[in-house]
């Protein structure tokens, strides 16, 4: 299929190999076919690998139902103001049988479900001022991690995919609304927790977050993060700190682009701008990040590659995960 992400040169499913091309295949037998959104993390196999765990672990396997998971994602892919997961969420839930529960909240009303509206407020609340999870037991981990994969992911998809781009109904038999769009598997498997495991080996070793100690969920979660901070050596020490800070100082939370980020740019030499801003963008701003900006960066040194130019997304992106993730923890906690 013609690739629709920009900034880098994907790697398409007839010519991977190695980690890119398992994860290409546990992805397109329990979740869907390889669409942009999936295919956009293949210049870096470590990103690649770590973020499908993630997903597939909290999203895709354990006890919490199909549907109940999908709400969630639905309400961050809200918060992220994301149409082209909007959409895909929408559709899931139409596909899972509940085309009135996709109804509503289309429309902008509430599922009609007192358990499934909490679930919505709470998804949604996770991208700016928290409310207590209606949840507790051993479903947090499901409902947290498929929160926080989805921030990660609005956030990479923003500043990869094209502004517009819908996934279509993902179902098979309807046609689809560009070459390649994902086409949806069977969400009701039943799938073994710990499968993506053995694609981390190698990879960083991070400490499980409180909320999914001991779990292939929070082994997931500590290697995206620990990975996705690599990212940080692609800038000047310098360029790292103002970009952390930027995007600690907004708690990682969305905003508009705009003249704010001129105060913290200006404390770094001109050199080093470009790739703050990218990353602080990638957090922040996704959908600002411009073809032109990622190139003014790769300019700055000809070592700068596609497996560079996805990890400083991932950086930027997983920097204001984490920050949403310690917000989360401390409601939960109180």
């Amino acid at each position: 299929m013609p690739s629709l992400v920009r900034h880098v040169t994907t790697v398409s499913p007839e010519r991977a190999d190695g980690v890119v091309a398992e994860v290409y295949a546990q992805v397109d037998a329990e979740f869907s076919s390889i669409g942009p959104a999936v295919i956009m993390m293949s210049p870096s196999p470590e990103l690649m690998a770590a973020s499908w765990s993630l997903m597939r672990e909290a999203q895709l396997a354990g006890g919490v139902p199909a549907l109940e998971k999908a709400v969630v994602a639905l309400g961050v892919a809200q918060a992220n103001d994301l149409e082209y997961d909007v959409q895909a969420f929408l559709s899931v839930l139409r596909l899972l049988g509940r085309p009135e529960l996709a109804d509503a909240v289309e429309r902008g009303g509430q599922p009609a479900d007192p358990a499934l509206a909490a679930l919505l407020r709470w998804a949604v609340a996770t991208g700016g001022d928290q409310v207590e999870a209606p949840f507790s037991g051993d479903g947090t981990a499901e409902y947290i991690g498929t929160a926080l994969f989805t921030h990660f992911i609005d956030r990479v998809a923003a500043a990869m995919l094209p502004a517009g781009l819908i996934p279509g109904s993902m179902a098979a038999d309807d046609e689809p609304p560009f070459e390649g769009a994902p086409v949806l598997r069977d969400l009701d498997q039943d799938l073994r927790p710990g499968a993506t495991l053995p694609l981390l080996e190698g990879l960083p070793v991070g400490k499980d977050p409180a909320w999914a100690t001991g779990l292939p969920i929070g082994t997931a979660y500590a290697t995206l993060a620990v990975t996705a901070v690599q990212g940080a050596g692609l800038l000047t020490p310098t360029a790292a700190e103002v970009a952390g800070r930027t995007i600690a100082e907004h708690r990682g939370r969305r905003r508009p682009a705009g003249d704010w980020l001129e105060e913290p740019l200006s404390a770094l030499a001109e050199p080093e701008r470009a790739g703050a801003e990218v990353a602080i963008l990638a957090g922040l701003a996704p959908e600002a990040v411009t073809d032109e900006q990622v190139a003014a960066w790769r300019a700055t040194d000809p070592r700068l590659s596609d497996h560079c130019t996805v990890f400083l997304l991932a950086y930027g992106a997983m920097t204001a995960v984490t920050h949403i993730e310690a917000d989360i923890a401390a409601t939960l906690a109180a």
